[in-house]
């Protein structure tokens, strides 16, 4: 027999195992959008609000 502690023990465990062994690689990881650069032209920059 097992006491409830140590099945909850197991169960924990093999979740973490599962959890972290089936976690996407860094490299697959989805990655942020990058944000176009600002336009440095003056004529391209948004007239100020007046």
């Amino acid at each position: 027999m097992y006491s409830t502690d140590a099945v909850r023990a197991e169960m924990k465990y093999r979740q973490e195992r599962m959890r972290r062994e089936y976690q996407r690689p860094f490299w697959f990881q989805r990655k942020l959008k990058q944000q176009p650069p600002a336009p440095c032209a003056p004529e391209l920059r948004a007239r100020p609000a007046m």
